[in-house]
């Protein structure tokens, strides 16, 4: 269902098993306060982490950072070995093919089937149309998206529109994984089923980062857990996450 990625050029250090660093980052906009401040970490190669936090605890930040739609007001950030600050437009997009994004809005061309959709990132990188449409084919099967993949994606529901848009970052097997909110426009009943294909991507060499408020998939599916407060990270591994509240809440029995 998954297949092996673009062949591009690794320009990363091979000593350094990160796949993102990042050293006292801080990110503002415009003459505001910091959205984020001193955030430091290393995620290590085929990791899988959730990332929480209350609404507005600048997880969107974060993750722009880490799929490079946006540099830091300050600070280092390193993604396939590479600083962001002094990469330029064209080395950016080439970086940009090893990620896979699930966008909270999706960020679908709706004017395109799901199929099309889907397809778009083996099309960018030469693949045969007989082995795109083998693949694409196949994974909207898995999403159950496969009786309305010629469709085009204005006319789908919110979670078909997920969905394909779920397959589309997945599709080319990134290095990277990176998704905002993924099951939540999805029926509880193939929430899980969308989980057990990240981590099957997982499974196979991609590092992972999925920002959700969903208590239930934080339980069932044991990976640490990024947890944006007060403008800082915090890191907590899955025994750690007892008392942690991930919503709009107050948080209560932190480990320090």
């Amino acid at each position: 269902m998954i297949h092996g990625g673009s062949k591009l050029q690794k320009n990363e250090s091979k000593s350094n098993n990160a796949i993102i660093v990042m050293q006292n980052v801080g990110i503002r906009y415009g003459q505001g306060p910091e959205v984020l401040s001193d955030i430091s970490l290393s995620l290590p190669r085929g990791s899988f982490h959730f990332l929480t936090g209350r609404s507005g605890a600048g997880k969107t930040s974060l993750l722009s950072m880490m799929y490079l739609a946006q540099k830091p007001s300050r600070g280092i950030v390193q993604v396939f070995g590479r600083n962001i600050n002094f990469t330029n437009r064209d080395n950016l997009s080439l970086l940009r093919r090893k990620i896979g994004v699930v966008f909270q809005d999706f960020r679908l061309l709706e004017h395109l089937s799901a199929f099309d959709n889907v397809a778009l990132p083996l099309r960018i990188c030469g693949m045969n149309e007989r082995e795109v449409k083998k693949r694409v084919t196949e994974l909207l099967q898995w999403v159950e998206l496969d009786r309305n993949m010629y469709a085009k994606t204005s006319t789908l529901s919110g979670g078909e529109k997920q969905r394909t848009a779920i397959a589309r970052a997945v599709i080319n097997r990134p290095d990277l994984l990176l998704a905002d909110e993924p099951t939540g426009n999805v029926d509880n009943d193939i929430a899980p089923k969308l989980m057990k294909l990240f981590v099957e991507l997982n499974k196979l060499g991609t590092t992972v980062v999925i920002a959700t408020h969903s208590e239930k998939l934080i339980t069932d599916f044991a990976f640490p857990r990024l947890h944006l407060q007060n403008h800082g990270l915090k890191v907590y591994e899955p025994y750690d996450f007892t008392g942690i509240n991930i919503g709009n809440r107050v948080e209560k029995g932190e480990r320090r």
